[in-house]
């Protein structure tokens, strides 16, 4: 199984075994940018085979770089075009993680043999060789007899020997050791504020500063409210009932919308709602409706007031009263506009921008980014209001707004990036943190500078103590088994008493051989 890491253009040696240590796979294809400088080093690229070497890593390199094909396969690592072609290769399936360098040895002549077929070297002539002649039978000397019960008990002792050898040889390799061990484990945790720079491009992790990029969105509204200063102002007209009497002996005909006054103290105007028709006889009379031009309670007069046509001519043709009182005008309270619901309505009308401004901003976000609601910004570019005036009588306050939105972009990635490097800081010699267990929280903003943002940033993890199992069972062959407990309670990091099984148990004591003992660590 490969996995494929994807390098940045300004990623160092450092950063890159980094990424290595967290390869979740044995064979690693690092594609490298074209701008990555650091890997046309060759010395950098030695210390990259040798880091992927103590780690028992494969690892090739995905470039069509030329300067860094051959600085390569100088170093010792192999190269592809592209990952499609590296995915493809053998090298995936035959590749080993590269051993340590050894002393060169000399080859026996099997290994000879196989080095020189690879090389495709001509055949060997093939020689004749002479069968040797054929050795005469051994006979004893006449004369000359062998002691037969030597040779029996020399056959004995040598029997013997190799029976204790056997012995010894199964008391020794047979029994087998299980040993199990359950590692310490420690929480770490690490609480840094993080500063996201829009004018900085790459991660700084001395000045704890990352960078971030502004992100805007115009936005339009319109907010409505009610006045909160009321009056009372004119509502409903007053409407009553008049007769005509005609003053002549022809029928008069009085149009829709006469008007028609009253005589004494403040002059009320009405109109007619219906054309009416005066009877063509003297004293000849005729109702209609009338109702008040103006609203409110000036309209409501008593009976007879109502006695006067505007119209010179139907008043010298008729005359006009009304015989009842005219009633139904009334008062209302409204609103009056004041610059205080202005500012209030302004404020809310602003609130509404931001959120839907925060919600679109979010929705062209990266992955994994995300943008501090206190780093919000709301610009406003103008504003209308109606009615516009302040004491204007209205039952609503409209304003509509244009404003712009910005806020500070903060990729997690980089912050993560932070918070890992001041919690592999917590962890303690020969523990390793544990990728799983790994959490960052970002907090509460801490600040906002010009463009640039200060927020918290938590993380926490789980630190693995470190056990090597063969070393552990070099330390403790041929111990006796209460012995080899006491020695791993002193010397081991253990979140638990170990447990230790030798099958057969015959001599009470793990085997002498480290190959016999196995090793399990449970995390």
């Amino acid at each position: 199984m490969e996995q494929i890491i994807y390098l940045e253009a300004d990623d160092d040696i450092p950063v890159v075994r980094d990424r290595l240590e967290w390869a979740q796979a044995s064979h690693v294809l690092l594609v490298v940018p074209r701008k990555n400088r650091a890997l046309r080093s060759l010395v950098n690229l030695k210390l990259l085979a040798r880091h992927a070497r103590n780690h028992s890593l494969g690892v090739a390199l995905i470039t069509k770089d030329p300067q860094v094909i051959e600085l390569s396969r100088e170093a010792g690592l192999v190269t592809f075009g592209s990952v499609e072609r590296g995915q493809r290769s053998r090298w995936l399936s035959t590749a080993k993680p590269a051993p340590r360098p050894k002393r060169a040895r000399r080859r026996a002549p099997k290994e000879q043999d196989e080095i020189e077929a690879s090389l495709d070297l001509p055949e060997r002539p093939l020689k004749e060789v002479p069968r040797p002649k054929r050795l005469p039978r051994f006979r004893p000397r006449p004369g000359r007899r062998v002691a037969r019960p030597f040779l029996a008990i020399g056959f004995l002792i040598l029997l013997a020997l190799v029976g204790g050898m056997l012995s010894a040889v199964v008391v020794l390799i047979y029994p087998e050791g299980r040993i199990q061990l359950s590692p310490a484990v420690e929480r770490v945790t690490a609480d840094l504020v993080v500063r996201a720079n829009p004018d900085t491009d790459h991660v700084d992790y001395n000045a704890l500063e990352i960078p971030a990029r502004l992100v805007q969105v115009e936005i339009r509204d319109v907010g409505r409210i009610p006045p909160q200063a009321v009056q009372d102002v004119p509502a409903d007209k007053a409407q009553g009932i008049v007769t005509f009497v005609n003053r002549t002996d022809q029928e008069i005909t009085i149009p829709v919308s006469t008007t028609l006054t009253t005589s004494s103290g403040t002059t009320v105007r009405f109109l007619t709602v219906q054309t009416a028709t005066v009877p063509a006889a003297f004293n000849a009379i005729t109702q209609t409706q009338v109702i008040a031009v103006d609203p409110g309670p000036i309209g409501n007069v008593a009976a007879g007031q109502i006695n006067r046509i505007l119209s010179p001519v139907i008043d010298r043709q008729v005359t006009v009263i009304n015989e009842g009182p005219a009633a139904g005008g009334t008062m209302t309270p409204v609103g009056i506009v004041a610059r205080a619901d202005k500012d209030r309505l302004q404020a809310t009308v602003l609130q509404q921008i931001q959120q839907e401004g925060y919600s679109r901003l979010l929705e062209g976000l990266a992955e994994q980014e995300f943008i501090p609601p206190e780093s919000l910004l709301v610009i406003p570019l103008d504003a209308a209001y109606s009615p516009s005036m302040d004491g204007e009588v209205t039952e609503l306050l409209t304003l509509e707004m244009r404003a712009v939105v910005r806020g500070t972009a903060i990729a997690g990635q980089n912050a993560n990036q932070l918070a890992l490097a001041a919690l592999q800081s917590q962890v303690p010699p020969d523990f390793l943190l544990q990728p799983r267990s790994l959490e960052f929280v970002a907090g509460e903003l801490v600040g906002v500078d010009d463009r640039a943002v200060s927020f918290r940033m938590q993380a926490a993890g789980s630190a693995v103590a470190q056990i090597d199992g063969r070393q552990v069972a070099k330390d403790v062959r041929g111990l006796p088994i209460e012995e080899a407990l006491s020695y791993l309670r002193q010397r081991l990091p253990l979140a638990g008493e170990p447990l230790v099984v030798v099958e057969p148990d015959w001599l009470g004591r793990l085997p002498w051989f480290p190959f016999r003992i196995v090793v399990n660590v449970v995390e």
